[in-house]
């Protein structure tokens, strides 16, 4: 039963976090828009995404995990769980392993070199892995390797591409949840990839609804998604996936990644096998609609109740959504010449105000750098300061002044440039400050400070393009 007002307390606390049959359904999201609105399609995606390790494949990675228990093959005495995964797999088990494992036990992936480097960070963040392919029978490849592997003393592979409790979570947990969110449900997609989350989801719902439509949306022939596969790829995974699905699609990774986005910014988060899944059901309702064949898909409310799995985030494959998609998919940076300044911290204590200001630069081991307009330093300015109009000058500066230089006092028209410099200076290794408050010569003045005005501008300019 679901934790009463979805709160898990107790030792069991995490457990039963973890455990689908304690939780609310995960939700099951219409698009209020899409190209067949008008036709009286609704589409609605279910959020595998928001599972506690935000990924599909945390529901078949806790059942091996629990049945794996029950047979014995995942014991006390494992020290070892090895997988061949693209990421989602090895970390849900990696997370589950320290609620039904020991501390001590070694999650360890063998993954693909094509997994991006966010990926593989993640990873490294709960576990071990290392580059491997992924031809099932492949004796260099890595799924081999990990069923190897798992045959050692102590060691356990959970091999979800063999693994029927891969598929059983689905008959578990998803397949009834969706049939009870959405009983006149027509058309059932996802990606397919290890074939678990079709295999189960699948073949459950036709348990329940015979006439359903299971929709396998593959990667092109010869392209990537993280997760999902071309049909090539899957011929040898062992789950019977080929006497589920009805009909299958095959799309693009720039459709994927651009579907996802699309989504992303719609307001559900979804990374590109979500994508794929999505644009894969639009390419065979498109194919059904243009055969006049829309209608033998209504159910008895008048409508085509179409759902697609959301798998995983978008956040590890964020640096693939720019090398994949066109620039003209992004809002440009404005003033992208600021991302190369302002890079150090800042410090409270950098700030000081005229007294101190005055103190410092009465010392001759003190100088002083003015940071705006070189008419304006040329009408008044303090005396022995020095005029620079261009952040890549400070360093020069310190150069130039060498040991001689103990403290640094920066100027700007109302000390915000002046900070930022003073943080670059800081960066230098000069004890630098800034002047709250700015530059106004009758202040100056006022307080004590020797300021020298109208300094020939053309002498200015010229020193300044000279030194700086």
């Amino acid at each position: 039963m679901p934790s009463e007002r979805n709160v898990f307390s107790g030792a069991d606390s995490l457990r039963d976090f973890h455990n689908p049959g304690k939780n609310l359904p995960l939700p099951l999201v219409e698009l209020p828009e899409h190209p067949f609105t008008s036709l009286g399609v609704r589409i609605y995606a279910k959020m595998l995404t928001m599972t506690p390790s935000a990924n599909v494949k945390a529901l078949p990675a806790l059942n091996m995990m629990l049945r794996a228990e029950e047979s014995g093959e995942y014991h006390p005495r494992t020290d070892k769980i090895v997988e061949c995964s693209s990421g989602n797999t090895i970390l849900s088990l990696a997370i589950l392993n320290n609620l039904y494992g020991a501390p001590d036990i070694t999650p360890a992936a063998y993954i693909s070199n094509k997994t991006s480097m966010q990926k593989l960070q993640m990873l490294r963040f709960f576990l071990f892995g290392g580059p491997a392919q992924v031809e099932p029978s492949d004796p260099l490849g890595g799924i081999y390797a990990a069923i190897e592997d798992g045959k050692k003393e102590n060691h356990w592979n959970p091999g979800q591409y063999s693994n029927f409790s891969n598929s059983e979570a689905h008959v578990r947990w998803t397949g009834p949840q969706l049939i009870e969110q959405l009983p006149n449900i027509s058309v059932f997609a996802a990606a397919i990839g290890t074939s678990g989350t079709m295999t189960g989801t699948g073949s459950y719902l036709r348990s329940v609804r015979p006439d359903i439509v299971n929709l396998g949306v593959f990667t092109a022939p010869g392209d990537r998604v993280p997760g999902p596969r071309p049909i090539d790829l899957i011929q040898a995974i062992d789950l019977p996936w080929r006497e589920v699905i009805t009909c299958e699609e095959h799309v693009s990774s720039i459709d994927s990644y651009a579907q996802s986005l699309e989504l992303c910014r719609q307001g559900l988060l979804c990374g590109p096998s979500s994508g794929l899944a999505l644009k894969g059901l639009y390419q065979y309702l498109e194919k059904m609609k243009n055969e006049g064949r829309l209608d033998a898909l209504r159910g008895a409310d008048g409508f085509v109740s179409c759902a697609f799995i959301c798998c995983d985030l978008p956040f590890l494959y964020i640096s693939d959504y720019f090398s994949k998609l066109p620039a003209s998919s992004f809002p440009e940076v404005l003033r992208p010449e600021l991302l190369d300044v302002d890079l150090y911290p800042y410090g409270i204590d950098w700030k000081i105000m005229f007294e101190r200001a005055r103190e410092l630069v009465g010392k001759t081991t003190t100088i002083v750098l003015d940071l705006r307009d070189a008419r304006d330093f040329a009408s008044s300015h303090i005396v022995r300061a020095i005029l620079v109009r261009q952040w890549t000058a400070l360093n020069g500066v310190l150069r130039l002044y060498g040991d001689a230089v103990e403290d640094v006092v920066v100027l700007s028209y109302d000390g915000h440039s002046a900070s930022v410099a003073t943080s670059v200076l800081r960066h230098y290794g000069a004890h630098a400050f800034y002047v709250g408050g700015g530059y106004d010569a009758e202040v100056w003045k006022a307080v004590g400070f020797e300021t020298s005005d109208s300094v020939n501008l053309g002498v200015v300019q010229r020193f300044v393009r000279l030194f700086f």
